[in-house]
């Protein structure tokens, strides 16, 4: 019906022509799971404008294209090689493959509580623990750019990988941009990376959900790529989300988009650099190791001397100054700007700081921080940083634990037993519990001390935290 019976107040919202272009797979549309026609050319456009030899349209995010990139070089007999602060996806990535886990540990930085950058010798040892298990690496997964920005050492780690016969997948959710501009770092693929999932819909302009698999080289079998998706992409793919893709592909090779957004990134990293009680991340400052570049586009706050946690600021920037963070963690807030982002939107993130930042007591009750919040939250970054470096214990893998009968216990019986959840403290942001590991008093007391000084344990089903769920 073109539209025509889609109900009004929707219409009336989106306009009734979007309706007219929400089609299913009608000849001449083409398949996206079998691509011959118009698909298959604006796949080909996006290989070329993102230096890919291939390319792959996603209409389930980034996920899926975690899921299908694990999928096409891991299965139950090999170990991926996956950096621990990866997104969710990997896990389900795991569940799906049957692969085991051999982490690789993130440099962090400990005054922030951000996990920004994973080294070539921290990939390294991750080869050296895999060998040492005798387990066959079918994959490494990284995160690069991380949320921060940072960038790591992805030419080091290609060369690591490719002496060993090893795929290289980068999940760049945040990167889609980096092969348009000078200003941006370099991007996975231009590095060597074997495979590299970007989130279209998060800096570039496609609809949400939307994001590309972009594959080079000849270590994947990507025959594979396709079929996985097949299995794991819905059979009636939205036609929107596919217009949007191919748009966002023509509107970034346009040299005109970027000029105002890079301008507008300036400005606010001259702008801030102005203001007392906070710092721009940059590659200067990030202190640690790995961290080649941090990308101009993303913009971390590092608030340590407003007297304020980041998640208080960014409640002040949207409640009272119309300023949206993309995240915000106990000591920084973040901006992501793309096409769209303007001179004023810069003006306008910098004016409120400059109202926050010169405000001063009296005007700004909530910085009234006392000498023991102050203790809270020095507890609660060591606490974060004790995260990233415990050594975490696989038990059992993550499919194993997936498809196992579970229970839910007292957490102060949870010791020895193996997690059934996914418990990530902010900060880091870097799980301390992963489904299949062994639980151990260490894990029991970070976790609660992280939420007794006002951190956040994401993936809790049990969010006072007093229960856990284990496998039986």
């Amino acid at each position: 019906m073109r539209g025509q019976g889609a109900p009004e107040g929707i219409k009336d919202l989106l306009g009734s022509r979007t309706f007219q272009y929400d089609l299913t797979e009608l000849p001449g549309l083409d398949y996206l799971s079998y691509p011959t026609g118009v698909i298959q050319q604006a796949q080909e456009l996006a290989a070329d404008a993102f230096g890919a030899e291939q390319s792959w349209f996603l209409v389930n995010g980034t996920t899926t294209g975690i899921h299908a990139a694990v999928m096409a070089t891991c299965s139950p007999e090999t170990a991926l090689l996956v950096a621990r602060n990866t997104h969710l996806a990997a896990f389900s990535a795991l569940v799906l493959s049957g692969a085991m886990p051999v982490w690789i540990q993130p440099e962090c930085n400990s005054a922030l509580g951000i996990a920004v950058s994973v080294t070539v010798q921290a990939l390294e040892a991750a080869f050296a623990e895999a060998a040492s298990r005798q387990l066959k690496v079918g994959a490494v997964l990284l995160v690069s750019p991380s949320y921060f920005g940072s960038c790591s050492d992805i030419a080091g780690m290609v060369k690591l990988c490719h002496q060993r016969g090893v795929a290289l997948i980068v999940d760049e959710a945040h990167g889609g941009h980096f092969a348009f501009s000078q200003h941006f770092p370099q991007s996975a693929l231009s590095q060597g990376a074997d495979l590299a999932v970007q989130s279209t819909h998060k800096v570039l302009g496609s609809m949400g959900q939307s994001s590309m698999l972009h594959a080079q080289g000849t270590l994947v079998d990507r025959p594979r790529i396709s079929r996985a998706l097949q299995t794991l992409q819905t059979s009636s793919p939205s036609y929107l989300l596919m217009a949007s893709l191919d748009a966002a592909r023509h509107q970034a090779v346009q040299q005109s988009t970027w000029a105002e957004p890079a301008r507008a990134a300036q400005r606010i990293r001259d702008g801030l650099a102005k203001l007392p009680g906070i710092s721009v991340l940059d590659r200067n400052n990030c202190a640690c190791a790995g961290v080649l570049e941090v990308d101009a586009m993303r913009i971390t706050v590092a608030i340590s001397g407003l007297g304020l946690t980041g998640w208080q600021l960014a409640a002040m920037l949207r409640e009272e100054h119309a300023v949206i963070p993309e995240l915000a963690s106990l000591k920084v807030v973040v901006f992501a700007l793309g096409p769209g982002s303007t001179l004023q939107h810069a003006n306008g993130l910098v004016e409120a700081f400059q109202v926050i930042c010169h405000a001063g007591g009296d005007k700004q009750p909530d910085s009234e921080r006392n000498a023991s919040a102050q203790r809270d939250d020095s507890q609660v970054l060591q606490l974060g940083v004790r995260c990233m470096q415990k050594e975490p214990q696989m038990a059992i893998k993550p499919r194993e634990a997936a498809f196992s009968p579970t229970e839910r216990i007292d957490i102060s019986q949870a010791s020895g037993r193996i997690s059934a959840e996914l418990l990530c403290p902010y900060p880091p942001g870097v799980p301390v519990a992963f489904p299949g590991e062994r639980i151990d008093s260490g894990t029991v007391e970070l976790l609660q001390g992280v939420q007794r000084y006002g951190g956040v344990v994401m993936g809790a089903s049990d969010d006072t935290l007093r229960t856990i769920e284990v496998i039986q």
